[in-house]
């Protein structure tokens, strides 16, 4: 088995040619599609998960990236949006992937 060294984000473009605008309309459009039956407002859930990634930028290295993330988005949506954390992963694991289509 091999161990991985390093893994890389290209969260710009610069090593996949996408049009970053029409993924992350794609991505959001999704995302909302999967929570709107759980009672998240659309525009509201896209502005914490923006809030959440900027909290994890700032992040000082004292919790992981994913508790600062989640701390920021039960901030938002209360102890429900803890409840839910399964449906997102399942999100991500599923209906994220199909986002694929609009790479490079």
């Amino acid at each position: 088995m091999r161990k991985i060294k390093a893994v890389l984000f290209d969260l710009d473009g610069t090593l996949l040619p996408m049009d970053q605008d029409l993924f992350v309309k794609t991505y959001f459009k999704k995302l909302a599609l999967k929570m709107a039956p759980l009672g998240y407002e659309p525009e509201k859930l896209i502005q914490a998960v923006w809030g959440g990634t900027s909290a994890m930028v700032k992040n000082d290295g004292s919790a992981s990236n994913e508790d600062v993330f989640w701390n920021f988005f039960g901030s938002v949506f209360g102890e429900r949006a803890l409840e839910d954390i399964p449906v997102f992963r399942s999100f991500y694991e599923v209906e994220f992937q199909e986002a694929r289509a609009v790479c490079g």
